[in-house]
């Protein structure tokens, strides 16, 4: 969910939110001894925004951050605000990521970086127990989130509903008895891949809205992968995949049952 921030920090999450403009920016900090290479077109970025620009010491960076990780540089910054979910209906992109209750910054992150990477059209996140956009959230993404699309719902199974009627295809990644292993998914040409909590995995509500449940078979001792691994796997498998033939309008699926599994 969008959150009032200290700063953004990192060299790459700030120039993005620079670049990007959808954040309100206030001023940037710089380490007077800074030798980054990148430090010169960042400066540029921030007088053409018309910003204040004011050096730091790292000790001023930390306190400004809560982090070590400043790289010599701090953006002081409004929150960064989501799009309106609505959209996807319209644009109707390829793929959309919904996170089920992702609530470490981390995954969040690095699963919004493997998102824009290969070329899903956005995620969809609930407003509650969600990770919020935070400073974190953005260097974990290598500033992805600073202009990828994301959107915020206040009821993931209303908006799922929806979503279907507009012609998506629900995949919920689910380590279950009744989830087929994902080369033996068939794909849709409009998706929804839904990844579930760290923990929890996706809840009930979720889970029935899902026309697909599907897993990545493994082998060797480990029971299962990170989120953001498995979200790495499964975007690059949806993504590169040939475009299958429609499957027909997802309200047909109650005749399909032999193909979905549970739902």
């Amino acid at each position: 969910m969008a959150e009032k921030i200290k700063a953004l920090y990192g060299v790459t999450p700030v120039e993005a939110a620079l670049l990007a403009g959808k954040r309100k920016l206030i001023r940037l900090w710089m380490k007077t001894d800074g030798k980054n290479p990148r430090f010169k077109a960042i400066l540029k970025l921030a007088k053409e925004a018309h910003i204040q620009v004011s050096e730091a010491t790292s000790e001023q960076l930390f306190k400004l951050t809560d982090s070590k990780m400043h790289q010599g540089l701090a953006l002081e910054c409004g929150p960064l605000e989501p799009v309106p979910w609505e959209d996807f209906l319209e644009t109707k992109p390829r793929l959309l990521v919904a996170l089920d209750q992702i609530e470490d910054p981390q995954n969040l992150g690095a699963i919004c970086r493997t998102a824009a990477f290969l070329g899903a059209g956005g995620l969809l996140i609930p407003k509650d127990h969600s990770a919020p956009f935070s400073a974190a959230a953005s260097k974990a993404s290598a500033g992805a989130m600073e202009w990828f699309p994301m959107a915020l719902v206040g009821n993931l199974a209303e908006a799922l509903d929806r979503l279907k009627s507009a012609g998506y295809w629900v995949y919920g990644a689910q380590l279950d008895e009744t989830s087929q292993p994902l080369a033996q998914a068939l794909l849709a040409p409009n998706m929804v891949l839904v990844l579930g909590n760290e923990g929890s995995g996706l809840r009930k509500l979720t889970t029935k809205r899902c026309d697909h449940l599907i897993t990545i078979p493994g082998h060797g001792q480990m029971e299962s992968l990170n989120v953001s691994a498995s979200a790495a796997i499964l975007i690059h498998h949806f993504m590169s995949m040939p475009q299958s033939k429609p499957l027909g309008h997802p309200r047909t699926r109650t005749l399909r049952r032999g193909f979905l599994g549970r739902y």
